[in-house]
């Protein structure tokens, strides 16, 4: 078909064709698997792309996708980036993400993540967003300091999923708020309540998990360092490095965090 030819075609039909195409082409579905197999070396590798076969269905998305734009379908593109088929959502993130580049960051990192995307667009708005000023820590009770833990271990899994490698800000903010949790686990021991984080050890945020599992390296060894390796093994952005890091520190020196 010529440039006129789709241009001709009505919204909904060029969304329909892009679904499609994205489905054949697979993209989504060849990236998961490389990240698998790049995770465990008892995964099978994944061969070699016959990227000549896959030439005509890009040249479709590419055209299609050049139609649409104009349309400005947001909305539509919205919930594709939302897809649970990551074809889908890592294909439209690719060729139509301009029209929503947020949500198409969140989409093309929470599919490698293997993530919904709501849930890491939500930890990207919420590591931006500073937690309140009042009451202040010393004013906090327990519970609301240990609540206060856990906020801030899930806004540095945010952070996480942000762009800290290039991004001067994003960087300082994820100084910011490593420095909090280590401020937070210091407090949390001078109050006698470290014990209090063993329940994040089951955690589905795998930054929750290694920063409580870090502070309770003294209290409770074997549960920790169990958690510590299996972020170890298989977190993502950042975590699993982190995982090794605290992993190494504490089993060459001793050393958690200065205070703990």
């Amino acid at each position: 078909m010529s440039a006129e030819d789709y241009s001709a075609l009505s919204t909904k039909r060029l969304l329909e064709m892009f679904v499609a195409a994205a489905k054949q082409h697979g993209m989504g579905a060849r990236q998961l698997k490389a990240l698998s197999s790049s995770r465990d070396p008892l995964a099978p590798s994944v061969g070699p792309v016959d990227m000549e076969a896959l030439k005509p269905t890009f040249a479709q998305l590419w055209a299609v996708s050049v139609a649409l734009a104009p349309r400005q379908p947001t909305a539509q593109v919205e919930r594709m980036l939302k897809d649970a088929d990551p074809d889908i959502r890592m294909t439209a993130a690719a060729f139509l993400g301009s029209l929503s580049p947020e949500i198409a960051d969140a989409a093309a990192k929470a599919a490698q993540a293997m993530r919904p995307t709501e849930e890491v667009l939500a930890l990207q708005r919420r590591a931006r967003q500073p937690p309140p000023q009042d009451p202040t820590l010393d004013e906090m009770t327990d519970d609301m300091l240990v609540d206060r833990f856990e906020d801030a271990a899930l806004r540095e899994s945010g952070v996480n999923y942000l762009d800290s490698l290039e991004n001067e800000a994003d960087q300082d903010l994820r100084n910011d708020i490593v420095r909090e949790v280590w401020d937070l686990m210091r407090r949390l021991k001078a109050r006698g309540l470290l014990a209090r984080l063993l329940a994040l050890f089951a955690s589905d945020n795998q930054t929750v998990r290694r920063e409580a599992a870090t502070a309770c390296l003294r209290i409770a060894e074997p549960e920790a360092v169990a958690v510590l390796e299996e972020v170890a093994r298989n977190g993502i952005y950042g975590d699993g490095f982190a995982a090794r890091l605290a992993l190494s520190r504490w089993r060459e020196k001793g050393l958690i965090v200065y205070g703990i």
